[in-house]
């Protein structure tokens, strides 16, 4: 019974993990869980720990003593900050401040009072306890302070290949003779945790862009955009961000707009150890207007040639993301069908499915 509840504890945790960084990436806000990065909710939450949070909505209720997650990078709050509300309401903005910390945010740092719209998430609670799991944080910690580091991938490779080794050296032969098919499942599991792990990494390593701008008949200038407003017919030249990649490894990279006033000068980047590159566009007043300009550039690793990267990012980024991601992890997925029990099991597995699917078919 304990080890059936720890292989479940253990897989629930590989899902937060993994699972976490791309919901986040995907929605552009914290989704599920929030690594705790300072100490300004101490004692409640440090550091390292791992905390849940609730998405909200239009019809979310906030109320004082809700620890909340905000940011409004217009209004000067450029992180993402976990704090508790103490005053104020939805109407007026509501005050924020954090456990350990003597000064409200608005005091202390000179934030606004926080809308309910620049709320992600509030934190669950079981009485005054918010749901966490202490120092697991600490793991998306390191690989984001090391993700241009050279040996990461290699690092993980490394302790995921031993963790499965020690598994089968220790376990008695005849224990694995019978646990050969939770063996395939494990490491089939395990590939599906270091494909998405792979994917985290690249989604962490890309970018996306969004910035404003108008066309109008007399140009001007836009509060909080580069660009500002074009005169109609006009043109302007625009750095939109710059690419640099420090480790070991080669990248690719592939921009994509999505506005079509707003033209790429270069769409691919292959950038060796070491170098850098501009991705610079041509953002054309072609029609009168205020627009929001998203720009995606997407971070590929070198599993696959970048001829095959690039045919799969023009179809789609996220197919793109997907293949390259399982292509390291395929020997994980390939190497449980080496074992003759394994495939016997498997073919026979298939069959007693197969036959089940066939009782609902009409015939």
């Amino acid at each position: 019974m304990l080890k059936k509840a720890g292989h479940t504890l253990f897989i629930f945790i590989i899902i937060v993990l993994v699972s976490t960084p791309l919901v986040t990436y995907w929605r552009e806000k914290p989704t599920l869980a929030v690594t705790i990065r300072t100490w300004s909710m101490t004692p409640l939450m440090t550091r390292g720990d791992m905390v849940f949070i609730w998405p909200t909505g239009e019809k979310t209720v906030f109320s004082e003593g809700n620890i909340i997650v905000f940011r409004s990078e217009k209004d000067g709050i450029r992180d993402w900050t976990m704090h508790r509300i103490v005053g104020g309401d939805s109407e007026q903005g509501f005050i924020t401040r954090g456990d350990a910390n003597e000064w409200t945010d608005q005091e202390g740092l000179g934030y606004p009072p926080v809308r309910p719209e620049w709320i992600a998430g509030v934190v669950p609670t079981v009485g005054p306890l918010p749901l966490k799991i202490p120092l697991l944080g600490y793991i998306p910690l390191l690989i984001e302070g090391n993700i241009k580091n050279p040996l990461l991938l290699p690092a993980l490779l490394g302790i995921l290949a031993a963790a499965l080794v020690l598994d089968e050296i220790f376990k008695p032969k005849k224990k694995r003779r019978k646990e050969v098919w939770q063996k395939g499942q494990l490491y089939i599991l395990a590939g599906l945790a270091f494909a998405i792990l792979i994917g985290s990494l690249m989604l962490m390593g890309s970018l996306f862009l969004t910035f404003s701008y108008g066309v109008e008949k007399n140009a001007g200038v836009l509060m909080g955009s580069d660009v500002g407003i074009l005169e109609l017919g006009d043109s302007r030249e625009q750095v939109l961000a710059e690419l640099e990649n420090e480790g070991a490894i080669p990248l690719y990279y592939y921009a994509v707009s999505r506005d079509p006033q707003v033209v790429l000068h270069q769409d691919w980047f292959y950038l060796s150890g070491g170098h850098s590159a501009q991705v610079m566009a041509t953002v054309h007043g072609q029609k009168e207007g205020l627009y929001q300009a998203n720009v995606k550039v997407g971070m590929f690793m070198p599993f696959l040639p970048p001829g095959i990267i690039r045919s799969l990012a023009v179809i789609n980024f996220w197919l793109a993301l997907v293949v390259v991601s399982l292509v390291p992890a395929l020997p994980l997925f390939v190497l449980p069908y080496l074992e003759p029990r394994y495939r016997r099991r498997f073919v026979r597995e298939v069959r007693k499915k197969g036959r089940g699917v066939c009782r609902y078919l009409p015939i």
